[in-house]
Parts: structure tokens; C-alpha cells; sequence
């Protein structure tokens, strides 16, 4: 058997080995016995080494002369009977299966043999050009881009076209589709031309849809290029493929299918009645073939925890954190510990991290769900706090005999029952042990410890927090059930006419802590104002300076209030769960701009004497007894699951905070890692730890890890995650087969978005008509001047901007998501879940928005 070299020898024009893959294919087409059009190759080599040396390689190929001896050498070895030759570009690379740079260098046709050299150079420079610096950028290639060329006998096509192994369109592995036109085939490639098309099923002929081809692409003998001629009009209408060619171009396709073992894209020929082969390449982005364990990743939830990307050590973190607490909160339900063991792969598999982004995995979900009994009313109810807008249907939903299970509904009752009696001391109990457990730790120096202290430290605040973090999760399990619970008694009691009363029943609180951050810095703001000589300091300075000015003694008074509250609030920030943040503890200066924001829009301090959510309380009240009337056990019932839900709502979000305030007291460890390694000189920057997973950071500790060099791997890391932050598109919902991060890329499905209103879900009551300012990130603008504001999805580093704007619309969330409920608290309009908002609204849009409908209607473009 030949090996490669000795087969591609008859084919190269000069000595080498690097090809490209158009050539490569050609080789292996014409070595299988595949008609081809005879051909030579340039190989990489002949200019690499002078490309790789040029500072600008455009104008070493511009300058660059053939010798005479390698013009006659080349000349001497194409095929005599060739008047005219293609010129076509064969890039290292090129025509894989993840990206093909299809169409992307250039192709010369018709080129007789004088003009020879100037297009060779000319497909050399295309590899410069601009559309394929954008393409790399695009699909995150970095190598650089080495180009072999061809130089092939030019066909004169009657009819030609493109044919494909699998249907481009329903990819279905039993059809294929060939497209033809006459003449060259270059006007079906860039779509100048009307094609026929003719569809194959399991290798018939199927259906045919005939074109009306009125022109072809034809030899232009007087310029030597290509030119568009009329077809005759007794052919315009007909099918420019017979049956007998049909059948060559599906035998062949077939042949290049199994001989490739991949669906191929084939460019071909007939030229008196013989069919070439021009060209045979992988079909790119094909969806992956639907096999293995299919999971359906979520992120309309979590996004609102975990926005934008979210690095290594936050990931391995927040994983290990959901698989211990979940299955302690199983174990508080009644499950046996063989149940859980044999379910242990489910419990990791909780969260998963796709290009840098966290995604709930459902399938782990409801197989959690599906361990309960009920599971049906429970995964109704899980879906509406979380704000899954399609169920995950479980194929291998966990079954127990008839008896167990009877008997484990009776002891998960129990459980429940006895869980949800000792809720509120157990709460309790859990706040007083977390602040005394905090304070322990907030007085330790970390950056005074060593790595292996650090680690130790970790280990037992890790501890601390796992084993006494029950009461939240019961409380967030109660507050799902009852929510659920509630909302169906409104419709059952009230009718569907007041599907959103539940909602508006539940606001004005006065206890959920998330609104009391922005109180308190209101505040701040409002003292600071009234003071003159603080305000023009607030308002002539920069935030470095005034805290700096602070911390040496200026406005002791204020010192102390601001010291005060980053001691209670200092870890809500945005981004406040992951771990790479800069909190306001960490930086003061922060805070101090949120203050400026505040101090110089006034307006935002009619947010403490706000009263619309208590109006909003009394009113759906009322609408509640006016549809009732006397009816003493309804009411009963609806001032129980009002009371109780509202109370579990509340503490939902209070539990909430309290984990930020945990997450902080982590983040301060691994900062303090940081500065330790960087100290070491183990990683360049102290905030490169965030970069590795806390097992890597520990057996590097230990002497177990497997990374010899963590520079080297961070910067391999901060590479890939910068490529995650160019995401322009991050969908909120994701299918994967088999083998998750096989070619996974976040690609935009395409979809007509419905013309006219908007919908999603109505959060809080109010028509608002204003203009709406879209805001990706609320270090974007200081306040939204009483415009409407549009995002994606909002965490508590947010609430800066809520009491400047007039209303909030979301693409994301749901009823119990952080927008919905500090909007309703603050009385502001507020509808989320609103699919295409991002895509339908820009600044400057002119809308009306019905907080009780979830309707939104566009008004006016901003171009109009």
C-alpha cells in the first residue's frame, strides 16, 4: 500500500506535504476511482516560511516574482489539453467538519495560462482579507491560516450544481438533495440563478421542483471570465437533469457518503455527457445526530444568579453546593440512603456549564422531582417558580412498587408535616447561627494564612454551611407548593378573569430584605443631600477620592453609617454568587457611586415614600371580598394560603440574602488564595485563582494535581472565556445528546418573531406609555429618568435602577425571580418573561405596557 507521500507525488507542482483539504479531497477522489478533473497542486510550503517571517504578508505577495524556472515547471506540468484552468484556494484546515470556510477564499474560473501567477497570488492574499479575519473571529480559530493552491482543468459545463448527503433542511439521514442549473455552477453557489431541485429518499427519486431558468453562466470569450447568457426558450421550463443523470449524481453521492463516512457536500459537472466530480467537502453545522441521553439545559432562573459567564472555581463551587444541600433535603423527605446512593450521578449533575454560562440540567431536576412522591403536581409547581416554560418529559422516570410507594407517601407526609410545623424556629435558629458563624469568620485576617490554613478554613465553613442550610431549602420547598397551591384557588375562587390577583395579594411585605439595601442607601442619599457640604463633596469628586477622604477622618458620622451598612449589605452586589465579584466590601468605591447616582437624580428618593404596593394590597383585597362575598370558609382558606404564602415568599427571598452573605465569607477565602499563589509566584494575578476549580487549587496544595503549570492553564482558560464573553447570542434553553460539549456552539435558531404585541407575565399592575432605555448591565447608566427599562434578566445589583424607572419589562424570569418581586414591593409595573424583547426593542422605542395583562404594545421605532 502506497503511503501518502508517494500517492500525492504525481500531484504536486513542488515539493511538500501541506495540501489543504480541498486538494486532499481531489487526492483521494480521483485515488477511489471518482471521475475528477485533472489537476496540480502548489503545496503551503513553497511560500510558508517567507509568509510566517513578513510583517505584512499582502505585500510580500504583492512584490513576490515567480522565477522563470518555476513558471516553465509549473507550465510544463498542467495538462496540455487544458486552454483554460480554475484557480482555487486548498487552506490547511479548510473543509472540516465544524467550519468549512466555505465560499470564503477566492476562486478564479476560465483563467488561460498567461494570468496563471497573478491569480495564484491573488488566492494567497484572499486569505488575508477582511471576511475571513471576521469568519475566524467569528468561530474563535486562532491558528493562522496556511494556503496550498489548485490548479485545475477547466469543465465547460452544460449543467451543474451542488448535491448533499443529507437534506440541508430536515437532516434526515434517508435524503438527499440535488440542486442543478444550467451551465456553471457558480450561479447556483451565489445564488444568481434559479435552481432545480430534486429530492432523494432512500435512493429514489422522490419529488422534483423545476425552476423557470431563464439564464446560465457561460464562458465570456472576450473578457476570459464568466458571463451571464440566455437559456434557450424551449429548455426554460424543463428539467435540467434527466433520470439516467439523477441516478449517476445518487450513485456517487452515496459512494462519497461511505467512502467519507460523513454527509458531503459535492460540487459537480456534466460536460458532454460525462459527469466530473468538482469538489467534495462535510456538510457543516449539521445538528448533532440525536443519540446517547438527551438533556435539556435551562437557564431562565438561574441566569438571574449567574449572569454572563461564570468562571471554574465559582462553577465547582456552586455544583458541590447543590449536590450535598439537595440530597439532605431528600433525606429530610423520607428517602432512604440506598435511594439516594443509586442516585447519586443525578444529585452532581444538578448544574451544568455550557461555554462559560450556568444551566440548570432538567433531567437531574425532575429525576430529583420524580424521587418524591407526586411528582406531577410537584413539577407543575417547580416550573412555575423556576419559569421552565416547556417540561423536560422524563423517558426513565424513577418507578417504585405499588406498596413502597404508598408507604412512602405516608412517611413523606409525616416529614412534611412535622418540616413545616418547626419551619419557623428552625428558620430562626438558622439566622442566629449564621450570623454568630459569620462574625467568627469576618474577624479572621485571610490574607495573613497560609494556602493550607486557607483550605482548612474553607473545609469547615463548607461544612457549616451544608450541614445547617435545611431550613432554606424547606422554606423554598414550601414557598414553591404553596405558590402553586395559591394561584389555583384565585382561579378557582375568582374565575379566570383575575388570572394575576395571587401575585398582587403578596406585595407590600414591609419584611423582605431585598428592597431594604435600596431603603437604606436612600437614605444614605437623603442625609447626604441635606447636608450641603457632603452633597458638593458627593457631587465634584470621584468615588476613589470620596472614600479615601472617608476613611481618614472626613464626615466621621457618615463614615460610620456607610461602614454600617456594607457591614449588613456589603455582599449584595451584582453578581453577588459568584465568586470572581468585587463586592462592596471589597470595593467601598462601588458603593459610593451608587450613592452619586442617587445624590444626583433626586427623583429616586420618592421610592421611601412609595406607597402604591400597599394600595396595590388593598385593592386586590377588596376585588378578592367583592368576588366572594360572605362566604365564610373561602374566605377563611384564602386568608390562610395569603398569610402563609406571602410569609414563605418573604423568607424565600430574606434565605436568599443570607446565602450572599455566605458566599461572601467564601469569596473572601479564595481571594485571599489568590494573593497567597500570587505571592508564591504560582499564578501572575491573585484574581487568576478564579480561573481554576477549587479541587485543582487543593491538590496543587496537596501534591495531587495533574497541572504541573497553572499559568499556562489559566491563560489557556482566560483565552477560551474571552471567547464566551463575545457570545452575541446565549440561548435559554438547549438540547444536547450523548457527549454535551461535542461542536456545542450557541447558535441563533432562526425565527419570525410575531408581528404586533408582546406578552410575558404580568408581575405588578400599571399602564405605563412612556420610552423604553435598554440596559444590558446596571453599571451601564446611573438612572433610567423615569423611561421604561428593558433587559435581559436582573439580580439584586440592580435595584440602584429600579426606583428611577417608571416601569420594568424582562425578558426573563418568572413570579418569584428577584425583578418580579422587589417591583412589586416597590409598586413599579412589571412584566417578565417576554419573549424576543431584546430583538423587538431598542432606546428610544416608544411602548404601552399593562403590568396586569402582561401585555406590551409598541407604540412608536425610534427611527420614526
Amino acid at each position: 500500500m502506497k503511503d501518502k507521500e508517494n500517492i500525492l507525488q504525481p500531484y504536486l507542482l513542488f515539493e511538500g506535504k501541506s495540501i489543504g483539504g480541498k486538494a486532499e479531497q481531489l487526492v483521494n477522489m480521483n485515488e477511489q476511482g471518482f471521475t475528477v478533473p485533472p489537476f496540480k497542486i502548489l503545496p503551503a510550503e513553497y511560500l510558508d516560511q517567507q509568509l510566517r517571517e513578513a510583517e505584512n504578508p499582502v505585500d510580500l505577495i504583492d512584490n513576490f516574482e515567480f522565477s522563470t524556472d518555476d513558471k516553465n515547471k509549473i507550465l510544463n506540468q498542467l495538462s496540455r489539453d487544458s486552454t483554460y484552468f480554475s484557480i482555487r484556494s486548498s487552506a490547511i484546515g479548510e473543509d472540516g467538519k465544524s467550519f468549512s470556510f466555505a465560499g470564503q477564499f477566492d476562486t478564479y474560473l476560465y483563467v488561460n495560462r498567461a494570468q496563471i501567477f497573478d491569480k495564484i497570488k491573488d488566492v494567497w492574499k484572499s486569505a488575508y482579507s477582511d471576511r475571513i479575519v471576521a469568519y475566524r473571529k467569528q468561530n474563535n480559530i486562532t491558528t493562522p491560516i496556511r494556503m496550498a493552491v489548485v490548479i485545475q482543468h477547466m469543465i465547460h459545463a452544460e449543467v451543474s450544481g451542488v448535491m448533499f448527503g443529507v437534506n440541508p433542511v430536515t437532516e434526515k439521514e434517508n435524503e438527499m438533495l440535488i440542486s442543478a442549473v444550467y451551465g456553471l455552477g457558480e450561479g447556483l453557489v451565489s445564488g444568481a440563478l434559479n435552481a432545480d431541485n430534486f429530492y432523494i429518499t432512500d435512493g429514489k427519486l422522490e419529488k422534483s421542483e423545476i425552476a423557470e431558468k431563464t439564464e446560465r453562466m457561460t464562458h465570456d470569450l472576450e473578457n476570459e471570465g464568466i458571463l451571464l447568457s440566455e437559456v434557450a426558450e424551449n429548455k426554460i421550463n424543463d428539467a435540467s437533469l434527466d433520470q439516467t443523470q439523477i441516478d449517476a449524481l445518487t450513485k456517487q453521492l452515496t459512494a462519497l457518503n461511505s467512502f467519507y463516512e460523513f454527509p458531503q457536500d459535492v460540487e459537480w459537472a456534466y460536460e458532454k455527457g460525462q459527469l466530473y466530480i468538482l469538489q467534495s467537502r462535510p456538510i457543516t453545522h449539521l445538528k448533532k445526530s440525536k443519540t446517547g441521553t438527551k438533556i435539556v439545559w435551562d437557564n431562565s432562573n438561574i441566569i438571574e444568579s449567574y449572569p454572563g459567564v461564570t468562571t471554574p472555581l465559582t462553577f465547582s463551587f456552586i455544583r458541590e453546593m447543590y449536590r450535598v444541600v439537595y440530597i439532605q433535603f431528600c433525606q429530610l423527605l423520607g428517602l432512604s440512603n440506598k435511594t439516594l446512593a443509586d442516585n447519586e450521578e443525578v444529585f452532581a449533575n444538578m448544574l451544568g456549564l455550557l461555554r462559560g454560562r450556568v444551566f440548570y440540567n432538567l433531567r437531574s431536576w425532575y429525576r430529583v422531582l420524580s424521587l418524591l412522591p407526586g411528582y406531577t403536581i410537584n413539577a407543575a409547581f417547580m416550573e412555575n417558580m423556576m419559569g421552565i416554560k416547556e417540561r423536560f418529559e422524563l423517558e426513565d422516570q424513577y418507578v417504585q412498587g405499588k406498596w413502597s410507594a404508598r408507604w412512602q407517601m405516608f412517611m413523606t407526609i409525616l416529614k412534611m408535616i412535622k418540616a413545616f410545623w418547626k419551619l419557623p424556629s428552625d428558620r430562626n435558629r438558622f439566622l442566629s447561627f449564621l450570623d454568630k458563624t459569620i462574625a467568627e469568620y469576618k474577624a479572621i485576617d485571610f490574607e495573613s494564612e497560609s494556602p493550607e490554613s486557607l483550605m482548612a478554613q474553607y473545609h469547615t465553613f463548607e461544612e457549616i454551611l451544608t450541614k445547617q442550610w435545611k431550613p432554606p431549602l424547606v422554606n423554598d420547598f414550601f414557598a414553591m407548593i404553596y405558590f402553586g397551591v395559591f394561584k389555583k384557588l384565585i382561579v378557582k375562587y375568582l374565575g379566570e378573569d383575575c388570572p394575576h390577583i395571587h401575585n398582587d395579594l403578596l406585595a407590600h411585605s414591609n419584611d423582605i430584605i431585598s428592597v431594604q439595601p435600596m431603603i437604606q442607601s436612600l437614605n444614605l442619599a437623603k442625609n447626604i443631600i441635606a447636608n450641603s457640604e457632603q452633597k458638593l463633596f458627593f457631587q465634584n469628586e470621584d468615588s476613589k477620592t470620596i472614600w479615601n477622604e472617608l476613611e481618614t477622618g472626613r464626615f466621621p458620622t457618615l463614615y460610620k453609617d456607610i461602614k454600617n451598612y456594607l457591614n449588613k449589605y456589603g455582599e449584595r452586589c451584582l453578581g453577588e454568587l459568584k465568586l470572581e465579584t468585587i463586592s462592596y466590601n471589597q470595593a467601598p468605591d462601588k458603593f459610593i457611586k451608587i450613592l452619586q447616582s442617587y445624590i444626583k437624580n433626586p427623583a429616586a428618593l420618592e421610592a421611601l415614600n412609595n406607597g402604591q404596593s400597599n394600595a396595590l394590597r388593598e385593592k386586590s383585597q377588596q376585588i378578592v371580598d367583592d368576588k366572594i362575598g360572605n362566604t365564610f370558609f373561602k374566605k377563611r382558606i384564602l386568608r390562610y394560603f395569603t398569610n402563609k404564602t406571602r410569609d414563605l415568599v418573604s423568607n424565600r427571598e430574606n434565605l436568599r440574602f443570607e446565602r450572599t452573605r455566605g458566599f461572601g465569607i467564601v469569596r473572601e477565602i479564595f481571594s485571599a488564595m489568590g494573593v497567597a499563589f500570587q505571592e508564591r509566584n504560582l499564578i501572575e494575578n491573585d484574581r487568576d485563582i478564579f480561573y481554576l476549580t477549587k479541587e485543582e487549587i487543593f491538590d496543587y496544595i496537596k501534591g495531587t494535581s495533574i497541572l504541573p503549570d497553572l499559568k499556562s492553564t489559566i491563560e489557556d482558560r482566560k483565552m477560551k472565556y474571552q471567547n464566551y464573553e463575545a457570545d452575541e447570542f446565549v440561548p435559554e434553553r438547549v438540547e444536547t445528546y450523548g457527549v454535551v460539549y461535542d461542536e456545542l456552539i450557541f447558535k441563533e435558531e432562526e425565527e419570525t418573531l410575531a408581528e404586533g404585541d408582546m406578552s410575558g407575565i404580568a408581575c405588578c399592575p400599571g399602564v405605563i406609555e412612556s420610552e423604553v432605555i435598554v440596559v444590558h448591565s446596571p453599571d451601564q447608566v446611573s438612572d433610567i429618568g423615569g423611561k421604561i427599562m428593558v433587559t435581559s434578566s436582573t439580580d439584586p445589583g440592580w435595584v440602584s435602577l429600579f426606583p428611577t424607572s417608571s416601569a420594568i419589562l424582562v425578558e426573563r424570569g418568572s413570579l418569584l425571580s428577584h425583578s418580579a418581586i422587589v417591583a412589586r414591593e416597590l409598586g413599579i409595573p412589571c412584566i417578565v418573561s417576554i419573549k424576543g424583547l431584546l430583538k423587538r426593542l431598542k432606546t428610544g422605542d416608544v411602548v404601552k405596557m399593562d403590568g396586569s395583562t402582561g401585555q406590551v404594545k409598541i407604540i412608536s421605532n425610534a427611527e420614526n
